[in-house]
């Protein structure tokens, strides 16, 4: 089988090993190697069978409890089992690696990050050539603000795999958090590689990726990517690209998500020649050659000071906006909208994710001083219902929001928005509403570091943990601050 697998000839290692494993299916080993020739495959889920099964009959068998573990990480499995084996396997082989590796990126996504901490120094220990030890570890002291030791621990990852994107993604993101654009950027083109998110997803388009050739006489398309927060961020760049495009003699075309078509089409439209939302490649219009929206800062090479920031950039619809502002007319208190998770299936939502209960917690008593709450958290009836019976009254119009068009009518009708790291926070700095973000110590690059305000929106007021996990400072801080606006909104 190892001669098999050295010649690339995986189907013929897995039926080979299935054939063994059959024969002497009392034989640990033989169960492991079927279930490592399936992994070699990519085939993660169906490796988890036979390593069970060779688990059942030698549970200390060399590198089968972090394999396994391995198969249930890239598979979605119980996160108390991967750290459960992982656990059992560091303990029986203190010099293990992998394990080691394994367990600090298992920590870390648990939120334990004192063992998280633990792990990754002893991964770069014991596997002091492993650049996966490296990168963990970098992720694990990310999150204790260690921010120096991980981005030496990133360096480190990159110089021993020079050639993989998802060490260069995860040092790029780093270095753009910490303000290092000059060569964040570049690194952050490693994304469509790299990202857990992005990996291997780059659709494939029948023309180049411009990298800043003439376009004179030539058509760009210019397309959105990744979240519907980073859509609505960096769509600011397109009045900047369209200028650049049209003075070279270019034509520039346009797509983007069909949930934001009607504002971005109202709002940046006209910058374009041609604006179309959804459908596959093969109904764009012809062009010469494409470029992500998210990778327009490092084609103008951007830094703080030519940040494209003016807001608003973004315009909602009038009729709609008029709409809802007679409908809360009567409503003299402080209008405040709220979201307390991003979406449930982000890698990093555990981290950035409030909660209403946490809400309820410190701004249910302010709710009687004159502010009143609306929820701008989709398909969230249930934790409504939560908060109010927990003493947080709330409104909830969510479900007339059927567009971004729609969200952004109503956010602009509201006096300010609460909210964390989500679509919500980009939508409402775009339209220059008064925004209040909550953000976790590892918050994603685009909100920089130690510091209550961004150059990306001039409107946003920014309110961080002071450590790992705490929560608690600041949304006192909030609290505080929503109190005195009220006070001052109740004196108006």
């Amino acid at each position: 089988m190892t001669t098999l697998l050295g010649q690339h000839r995986h189907d013929d290692a897995i039926e080979l090993a299935a054939i063994i494993a059959q024969l002497d299916p009392h034989r640990a080993l033989a169960h492991f190697r079927f279930g490592y020739t399936l992994q070699m495959r990519n085939r993660h889920r169906e490796a988890i069978a036979p390593y069970r099964r060779a688990l059942a009959i030698d549970p200390k068998l060399p590198q089968l409890r972090n394999n396994l573990a391995g198969a249930l990480t890239l598979t979605g499995g119980d996160l108390n089992e991967q750290i459960a084996l992982l656990e059992s396997a560091v303990h029986d082989e203190p010099g293990h690696g992998d394990a080691w590796t394994n367990l600090a990126h298992a920590s870390r996504v648990n939120l334990n990050l004192p063992r998280a901490l633990e792990a990754g120094a002893k991964a770069v220990q014991c596997a002091s050539h492993s650049p996966l030890a490296h990168n963990n570890y970098a992720l694990a002291l990310r999150e204790a603000q260690r921010w120096d030791e991980a981005e030496q621990a990133g360096r480190t990852a990159c110089a021993l795999a020079p050639s993989d994107a998802t060490m260069r993604s995860n040092l790029g993101m780093l270095q753009l958090m910490r303000g290092d654009y000059a060569h964040g950027w570049q690194a952050h083109e490693a994304r469509w590689d790299g990202s857990s998110e992005l990996g291997g997803n780059r659709p494939v388009m029948p023309a180049p990726a411009w990298q800043g050739e003439p376009l004179a006489g030539k058509t760009l398309l210019v397309w959105g990517e990744q979240g519907m927060g980073d859509v609505l961020q960096f769509s600011r760049y397109i009045p900047l690209l369209a200028e650049r495009v049209h003075r070279q003699g270019g034509r520039l075309i346009w797509n983007s998500f069909p949930q934001m078509s009607a504002l971005l089409a109202r709002s940046l439209g006209g910058h374009v020649d041609n604006f179309s939302a959804g459908g596959g490649v093969e109904s764009l219009l012809p062009f010469d050659y494409e470029i992500p929206l998210l990778s327009l800062p490092f084609i103008f090479d951007t830094r703080e000071e030519t940040i494209p920031a003016a807001t608003p950039y973004l315009r909602t619809d009038a009729a709609a906006r008029a709409s809802w502002q007679q409908r809360l007319a009567g409503e003299t208190r402080l209008k405040v909208g709220l979201t307390w998770t991003g979406s449930l299936g982000h890698q990093r939502n555990p981290f950035r994710r409030v909660g209403w209960e946490r809400y309820a917690k410190h701004f249910g008593g302010i709710q009687g001083e004159g502010v009143a709450f609306y929820s701008l958290q989709p398909g969230a009836g249930a934790d409504v219902a939560a908060a109010r019976a927990a003493g947080l009254p709330m409104s909830d119009y969510t479900a007339e929001f059927a567009t971004f068009d729609d969200t952004a009518a109503f956010v602009c009708t509201l006096d300010l928005v609460i909210t964390v790291c989500t679509s919500v926070a980009h939508l409402s700095g775009a339209l220059g509403q008064r925004t209040w973000v909550l953000l976790d110590v590892n918050p994603h690059w685009v909100w920089l570091l130690d510091r209550p305000d961004s150059p990306w929106y001039s409107s946003a007021t920014l309110y961080r943990q002071p450590r790992f996990g705490q929560w608690d400072p600041a949304l006192e801080a909030v609290a505080r601050d929503l109190d005195a606006l009220a006070a001052r909104h109740r004196a108006a």
